[in-house]
């Protein structure tokens, strides 16, 4: 058992420095709200960030367009607009984000046109850092239908690099002036944007913390029952097994935390921390006997 349990450890040891970890997403679940537009998945700092209905001034500034509004989602509610009438290759989808010591990003989205007053058929998708110029991403064409199964993007690679701390934009740019019938694209036709979602892998392995002293685990190995000590306020804490499944979660803790997993079973888990103010998220893993 103690041969397997060490198999495993090693197997999980290798995925979570490779692990892809959220950088920012939207799923807007809610239609209402000054932060409705905002991203809400993600760092603290992203989900400041909005998403918005641009059009190209020059290679590096862009210019926000009409109002965006929300229409029922592909699970809740979606971001919508109309006003694409003459927009291939100059009107567009933008968020941006920061992820400074992340690499292999990829990204996913859904999106759809109206099917009364048709939107835009053709995008394709594209990304710069904040003192360069728009690159296109390999495969990013995307064709859309009235429907949120047709113009999916899943897992996208966008090969981002040198970003430091600054920001990262990524948009969903018109290719054509073609609509989803085949006509041309008019002034009422309306586009919609939902499940936006960025993910990266941090070239810091989850800031591994199995033997410093901000946060001591103990017992470890246990049989489910432990507590965490910090040196400083944390904002929140997870564990997660195997196969990245959250079992346990809580808010606000105390520096001195009593832990209960009593349908833990055998194996490896991951204990995750957000400390108190920050974006930074640290990572130990522990064993249940």
């Amino acid at each position: 058992m103690k041969k397997q349990l060490l198999f495993a450890a090693l197997i999980i040891c290798a995925m979570a420095v490779s692990a892809q970890e959220t950088i920012t997403g939207f799923t807007f679940p809610v239609n209402s709200g000054p932060d409705s537009l905002n991203a809400n998945l993600g760092s603290t700092t992203n989900k400041s960030y909005d998403i918005r209905f641009q059009w190209v001034l020059t290679p590096t500034s862009d210019s926000t367009l009409n109002t965006v509004t929300f229409v029922d989602g592909a699970t809740t509610f979606a971001a919508a607009t109309s006003g694409w009438e003459n927009g291939a290759d100059v009107k567009f989808w933008s968020i941006k984000f920061k992820a400074n010591n992340y690499s292999n990003f990829k990204v996913s989205s859904k999106q759809k046109s109206d099917a009364t007053i048709p939107g835009p058929r053709d995008f394709k998708l594209q990304w710069r850092l904040s003192s360069g110029t728009y690159a296109d991403v390999s495969g990013g064409a995307i064709t859309l239908g009235a429907d949120w199964a047709t113009g999916v993007v899943t897992d996208l690679p966008v090969p981002i690099t040198g970003q430091g701390t600054g920001s990262i934009y990524i948009r969903w740019i018109m290719s054509s002036n073609t609509d989803i019938n085949g006509g041309t694209v008019t002034a009422g036709g309306q586009s919609m944007i939902d499940d936006i979602l960025v993910t990266a892998v941090s070239s810091l392995g989850q800031n591994e913390i199995l033997y410093t002293n901000r946060l001591k685990l103990f017992p470890s190995p246990n049989q489910g029952y432990f507590t965490l000590s910090s040196s400083e306020p944390m904002e929140k804490i997870s564990v997660t097994d195997l196969s990245g499944k959250t079992i346990f979660s809580m808010a606000d803790p105390s520096q001195k935390q009593a832990i209960a997993l009593p349908n833990a079973k055998s194996g490896l888990y991951l204990l995750k921390v957000r400390f108190a103010g920050s974006d930074e998220e640290v990572s130990t893993r522990f064993v249940v006997e």
